[in-house]
């Protein structure tokens, strides 16, 4: 509900819900006394503007789901990553989400930058940045795309898309088209609007209801805080479609759409301490931080080798020799018993910053949205040690989360 319907109903002639009634003749007379306060300095009210004003503060300060409401957020959050409201509002109120196209967004650019608008049209196609959303270790940057007649069947694709934070490009990225598919409980591809899904034939649903489509780019780097405050610069150039992994000039349409602005972001996450061995791994869980789009974990773990026996391109064997990983954190359990087994995405892990400290990290993209306080118990999965790695996907040590 945009503030303009708002305002519409309020003009018109309804009967308020008693509740907001009573808080709305409360900043009514609040209004009044301060209007006396200053004097009259400006006109006077007519008491149908103060009614609206009033409940307009009634909402602003009493539902902060109604004011999430308002905000564009994107189907990649709200449907891809199952943002609900009370989550979008937290995550609005932390400070960690920017929406350039609606804000006057504050971006302190290179000399030699020029700023372009938050929407941009290019041989009749319109791409829009539409929000950011920034932690201590990831930014989601969500883009939409209007006016491009995707063909049946077609995966779309850019020729190319520049990044660069505060004018460097020193940071790990995921990126691609929202096609309306999520990871189910059982780690395979379903619709994210509940529709039923047919196994041996399925397609991904790039386009939506309104003939626009989305486009998520996720930096994700293991310096904490390393995007907080800093300013990004998208770049897009050409709209095709992809053949084969490789961009194909079918159906092209050339163009530039660049995009500045400032990755506002929230430090705010759980943290907890363990000293909690993972039976006979030798990974000691030590540290663990929890937010709404990453997860981090600390092990103390000695450096260990190990040899690898693989296939080269031609499907040669060969022998190569790669660090012991520790066991991957791949989900959690929530306080209300929901298990979310495939919770962490792409990332990083190994001896970041000490090899011979024995600190093995773990960062994770979560691939859902989650309420850091909700998580009871952390899911890391089993695996077993042979010619061949295998991960057990059904089997996890279980670390719980103890506030």
């Amino acid at each position: 509900m945009s503030e303009r319907d708002i305002i519409k109903i309020l003009q018109s002639d309804i009967a308020l819900p008693q509740v907001v009634q009573e808080r709305a003749d409360e900043a009514f007379e609040q209004i009044r006394g301060k209007s006396a306060e200053t004097k009259r300095r400006k006109a006077h009210f007519s008491k149908k503007k103060l009614l609206i004003l009033a409940v307009a503060a009634v909402l602003a300060m009493g539902s902060i789901t109604v004011y999430a409401a308002c905000r564009n957020w994107s189907k990649s959050m709200t449907e891809g990553m199952g943002a609900t409201a009370e989550q979008q509002a937290q995550l609005e109120e932390q400070g960690a989400v920017v929406f350039p196209a609606q804000d006057d967004v504050v971006v302190t650019p290179r000399e030699d930058a020029v700023i372009m608008p938050q929407s941009q049209t290019c041989n009749g196609v319109t791409i829009t940045a539409v929000q950011s959303i920034t932690d201590h270790y990831a930014s989601h940057l969500i883009f939409k795309i209007e006016g491009y007649e995707l063909a049946e069947g077609a995966e779309p694709s850019f020729e190319s898309c520049t990044v660069t934070v505060d004018g460097g490009m020193d940071y790990n990225s995921l990126s691609s088209f929202y096609d309306g598919l999520v990871v189910g409980e059982d780690g395979r591809a379903e619709y994210a609007d509940g529709s039923p899904i047919n196994y041996e034939e399925f397609y991904p649903r790039y386009v939506q209801d309104d003939g626009s489509m989305e486009y998520m780019i996720t930096l994700y780097h293991e310096e904490k805080g390393y995007f907080i405050g800093k300013d990004v610069h998208v770049e897009f150039e050409n709209l095709g479609t992809a053949g084969k992994a490789a961009y194909i000039s079918d159906n092209e349409v050339q163009g530039k759409w660049s995009f500045d602005w400032n990755l506002q972001g929230t430090d705010s996450m759980r943290e907890y301490t363990f000293e909690e061995p993972l039976d006979d791994t030798g990974a000691v869980l030590t540290r663990v931080e929890i937010s709404p789009i990453t997860m981090h974990v600390e092990f103390q773990f000695p450096y260990q080798t190990q040899t690898v026996q693989g296939l080269d391109e031609n499907g040669n064997p060969i022998t190569t020799t790669d660090f012991v990983e520790a066991p991957p954190l791949t989900g959690v359990r929530l306080k209300d018993g929901t298990v979310y087994p495939y919770l962490c995405g792409g990332g990083i892990e190994g001896y970041l910053e000490n090899v011979s400290g024995g600190i093995y990290e773990e960062i994770y993209i979560n691939q859902k949205v989650i309420t850091p306080d909700q998580v009871e118990c952390l899911l890391f999965r089993k695996h077993v040690e042979g010619q061949y790695d295998v991960y057990l996907m059904d089997e996890y040590y279980e670390v719980p989360v103890n506030p």
